[in-house]
């Protein structure tokens, strides 16, 4: 006499156990919003949705003319430098040269670029930096200077980084201060390590 009720009770039993946890996110998410984790993995400010960069026009120190391909293909760290690099801009680029020599084997997957106001100041710039920083690729936009009013326009404040990945998307922002500290580059560091163990492009 008993199995019906026993039965019964056992099947109310399974659908709370399935049911409630979605239940709970549900009441949570929508009417308790402030109790949602905050909590998270990366230490730079992510651009979510990745914003797919704007068409360029760019140059180099001899005069080539880039596009945005130039950008793509590899994970990159952009600086928005000025016309010459003073002392703030050296420490920054000599932070993010340690970074990619930490990746080892796969620092070839990580190149950084720096984009300087004019297309005049470059042959200047090359020859300040190109002893310290061979590896670091200097350019300018040759027309309006879109990429800089695009990243600028997410509110990023000046000596930002920019992280963009290899399909030409920005993707992340490095700050001269996040949670009103200084930057830790050896967190930066851990974003890019896991950024290139879990992803196959770049």
């Amino acid at each position: 006499m008993n199995q019906v009720p026993r039965g019964r009770g056992q099947l109310i039993l399974l659908a709370a156990l399935f049911f409630g946890p979605l239940l709970a996110a549900i009441v949570l998410y929508f009417y308790f919003p402030q109790m949602a984790p905050q909590a998270r993995t990366n230490y730079g400010e992510l651009i979510n949705p990745a914003q797919p960069l704007p068409d360029l026009a760019l140059v180099d120190a001899d005069g080539k003319a880039l596009d945005r391909e130039t950008l793509r293909g590899r994970w990159t760290y952009l600086y928005l430098g000025g016309d010459a690099c003073d002392a703030i801009c050296t420490n920054k680029l000599f932070q993010f040269r340690q970074i990619r020599i930490l990746l080892n084997e796969k620092r070839q997957r990580v190149q950084r670029v720096y984009l300087a106001m004019h297309a005049e100041a470059l042959p200047a710039l090359r020859q300040q930096l190109a002893e310290t920083h061979p590896d670091l690729q200097i350019y300018a936009e040759t027309s309006a200077p879109l990429l800089r009013e695009f990243l600028q326009s997410g509110g990023a404040m000046p000596q930002s980084v920019y992280l963009i990945d290899p399909l030409g998307n920005w993707l992340m922002v490095y700050p001269e201060q996040i949670d009103g500290q200084e930057l830790d580059y050896k967190k930066v560091l851990k974003d890019i390590k896991k950024l290139l163990n879990i992803s196959q492009i770049g």
